[in-house]
């Protein structure tokens, strides 16, 4: 039942993060055993979604940092977006998501928790284990970050 009502939000927010779909998969899946092991261990009855969402950044996080120190091959996502880029059939959405991308990790959290997975401000700061000042300092230095990156898509529209 808890996996049927908050997987699917905890593999987008996974796949957002690492941007590869096959290892936000196995985060998902770990995340979930982690908290079945936590809740068998410690008698809890109900999960929160707060707790998945803050394991499924820790974990997102280790894949990060091991895939930082033992460099691989580019992502699915990236080569998506690249390629569309080159081919100029560049879509809007995936202009905004290729901005979203550059973002500093911490920043881009905030951005996909809030608005691609309709998270307030407060679940956000439960789920990355930070205060909710913190997520709106976030959120405001992401958005400042993304205005000079859309500003070429902005330009478009206006003309």
């Amino acid at each position: 039942m808890f996996m049927e009502a908050h997987g699917t939000k905890a593999l987008r927010f996974a796949v957002l993060t690492l941007r590869d779909r096959q290892e936000s998969e196995d985060v998902v899946q770990d995340a979930f055993l982690r908290l079945w092991r936590h809740s068998v261990r410690r008698g809890v009855e109900t999960l929160s979604p707060a707790l998945l969402f803050h394991t499924v950044t820790n974990l997102c996080r280790d894949r990060m940092r091991h895939k930082r120190r033992h460099p691989e091959q580019a992502s699915d996502l990236i080569e998506l977006v690249h390629a569309a880029m080159e081919s100029g059939d560049q879509s809007e959405e995936l202009a905004i998501m290729d901005a979203v991308m550059k973002l500093e990790m911490v920043e881009r959290q905030c951005i996909l928790m809030f608005y691609y997975l309709d998270h307030s401000v407060k679940e956000t700061a439960i789920a990355l284990g930070i205060n909710e000042q913190a997520v709106k300092t976030r959120l405001y230095r992401a958005r400042q970050h993304l205005k000079p990156l859309l500003a070429p898509i902005w330009k478009e529209e206006i003309l």
